[in-house]
């Protein structure tokens, strides 16, 4: 009978020998290792590379079409905030100034998100900016209609979460070539925003 550690050590190898997918493209060996092998491979990496993917056209969409439809927030953010924050929504949405800087950061932003997450390229750090963007949407319709507290927005947020967690830009992204550049390996701080 093996001990545990030495069952750990046989489980790591299998993963991380041969030709497994969750290995060529790149899985976190930290919680791959952990689950049955079968598993990684047939049902989390593609859900991780499906969900990263449509995540990232939610976003590349809503920024393309707000610059085809000439979006400007300030309707946005008179008319359709409510709860606690509406009054420093409203005075926002009044503030030319204020909307001369929000409307091309929320367009930029949303497009720079979505090719983030498409692209597999500095996923983390396109996940943690869509997780701002989006409680700041969720704040502004707090509370939401359809349920006391939980609106899309934070299942967004829950989304994205466990797609940074998991390193979902190793899956077939560039994070997971970008990880090999000796420089990069080198930058802790520039290896947070990948995976």
């Amino acid at each position: 009978m093996a001990t545990r550690s030495e069952a750990r050590a046989v489980g790591q190898r299998e993963f991380t020998g041969g030709s497994t997918w969750a290995r060529g493209v790149g899985i976190d060996r930290t919680w791959a290792a952990a689950l049955p092998n079968i598993l990684t491979q047939s049902v989390m990496v593609p859900a991780l590379l499906l969900s990263r993917l449509a995540m990232g056209w939610i976003f590349l969409y809503a920024g393309i079409d707000k610059i085809i439809t000439h979006f400007s927030a300030s309707g946005y953010l008179l008319h359709s905030t409510k709860g606690p924050l509406t009054f420093w929504f409203h005075s926002l949405g009044s503030n030319q100034a204020a909307i001369h800087v929000i409307n091309p950061l929320v367009i930029a932003g949303e497009i720079l998100i979505g090719m983030t997450l498409v692209l597999g390229l500095f996923t983390r750090g396109g996940v943690f900016w869509g997780s701002v963007i989006l409680m700041i949407f969720y704040l502004s319709q707090f509370p939401p209609t359809t349920n006391p507290f939980m609106g899309y927005h934070l299942v967004y947020i829950l989304l994205l979460v466990v797609l940074g967690a998991l390193g979902a830009g190793r899956i077939l992204g560039l994070d997971a070539l970008v990880e090999r550049i000796p420089w990069v390996k080198r930058n802790r701080a520039v290896t947070l925003l990948l995976g």
